[in-house]
């Protein structure tokens, strides 16, 4: 029979019973006996640790890949693809007005196209829905700035090179004119000092602008929530 010794004084253990707990006999130390199940355990726990720190970092279980952190730069490129699909369709929409209609689809639908492009070229990424609206955003970044480029290139050839601008500017002036007529039917006598802003060329520049950075700012924010209605979905069918 094994002796056991007490870890604090070292002395020789009497077992009083099979099942319960022993006590030193000298200093009175408590002493717990494993049944041997567990010492199984432990033996197997510890020999699969040793085995998992001797083996390779890069070890996979067969038919898995690891993911790996998102990559800013394929985001980048997948956002400029955006932006270049968008310029494209301008381009054509300017010699073919109707295929503005292609121009409208695809800014709507870019913020969910784009995300799936990404996750079809990096398979082996973890999206969520906070990447996907930062990539959303990216993408509605670069289409913003692809339109208004091209626009104020056309805008600017149209009225210093072909000196094509009168349906414009009549444009400008019939919803001027409009939104004149509706300040004196609602405000009637009170509304003069509005009715001297709009006939000024400077404030109706600023809010020409007001009304393109409003319009901006609210598709930045359709396209972050339509990211990440859409990174949301694809992370679940992931797991």
């Amino acid at each position: 029979m094994i002796q056991r010794l007490c870890p604090r004084c070292r002395t020789v253990l009497r077992l009083e019973d099979e099942t319960s707990l022993v006590f030193c006999w000298n200093c009175s130390a408590p002493q717990v006996r494993l049944s041997t199940e567990l010492v199984e355990q432990a033996q197997a726990q510890q020999a699969a640790a040793a085995q998992a720190a001797s083996a390779p970092a890069e070890t996979v279980p067969a038919g898995m890949v690891p993911p790996v952190l998102n990559r800013w730069t394929g985001a980048i490129q997948c956002a400029g693809l955006a932006g270049a699909v968008a310029a494209v369709l301008t381009l054509v929409s300017f010699a073919l007005p109707p295929a503005m209609l292609l121009t409208v689809f695809w800014v709507i639908s870019a913020p969910i196209i784009v995300l799936g492009v990404y996750a079809g070229r990096f398979r082996n990424t973890r999206i969520t829905a906070g990447f996907a609206a930062r990539l959303g955003i990216l993408g509605g970044l670069a289409i913003l700035l692809c339109l208004f480029s091209l626009d104020t290139i056309h805008l600017c050839l149209e009225r210093f090179v072909f000196h094509a601008a009168n349906e414009l500017d009549a444009q400008l002036a019939a919803a001027f004119a409009q939104q004149a007529e509706m300040l004196r039917t609602q405000l009637g006598a009170d509304a003069a000092p509005a009715l001297q802003l709009l006939s000024i060329p400077d404030f109706r520049a600023g809010a020409l602008l007001g009304s393109f950075a409003l319009v901006s700012l609210l598709y930045l924010l359709y396209s972050a929530v339509a990211g990440a209605f859409a990174g949301l979905l694809r992370s679940r069918a992931t797991r």
